[in-house]
């Protein structure tokens, strides 16, 4: 089972580190699926992904429970490693950092790493479904199943959609 997909929750108050790994296997087209198991820091599954391969990017589904409620930024990092012991800096900075700027409101346009927010309700729960146009689980210019792999950040902050979430 390859394992070069992290997720992981930031917050200035407490950290939650969430990690999963990712089954895939073939080339890319449209209908492959990586599915996910999203973990905290204890190691306790509190949700679960699953990423579809299109013809033209990728549609991320995200189902969480046993998260603080509100907002928060959701985004693809460059790097899956969300190890605790570096405060989860080590996933690096967003995919494809450098092809476009933050944020889906950027007159600049959004980053390869932007998913927007997750919505967490008051009985902790969270669903996210988005389509990331011209990201590719295999193949083309940054895939996210690359040598390094990618991780998943929800952050604890809502994404303004301009500015990066802390």
């Amino acid at each position: 089972m390859r394992t070069n997909f992290k997720s992981r929750l930031v917050s200035t108050a407490m950290v939650f580190a969430l990690g999963f790994g990712v089954q895939a296997v073939g080339a890319v087209e449209a209908g492959k699926t990586a599915s996910v198991e999203l973990k905290n820091l204890t190691g306790e599954t509190i949700g679960s992904g699953k990423l579809t391969q299109t013809p033209h990017g990728v549609l991320v589904n995200v189902k969480v429970s046993d998260l603080p409620p509100g907002a928060k930024g959701i985004h693809l990092h460059s790097k899956a490693d969300c190890s605790a012991d570096t405060a989860f800096q080590s996933s690096k900075g967003h995919h494809g950092e450098g092809k476009g700027d933050h944020g889906l409101l950027n007159p600049r346009g959004p980053g390869k790493g932007d998913l927007g927010n997750i919505y967490v309700g008051e009985n902790g729960v969270g669903e996210l479904q988005f389509f990331k146009a011209g990201v590719f689980l295999e193949g083309g210019d940054l895939p996210l199943l690359d040598d390094d792999g990618t991780a998943i950040i929800i952050h604890a902050n809502e994404d303004d959609q301009v500015t990066r979430p802390r």
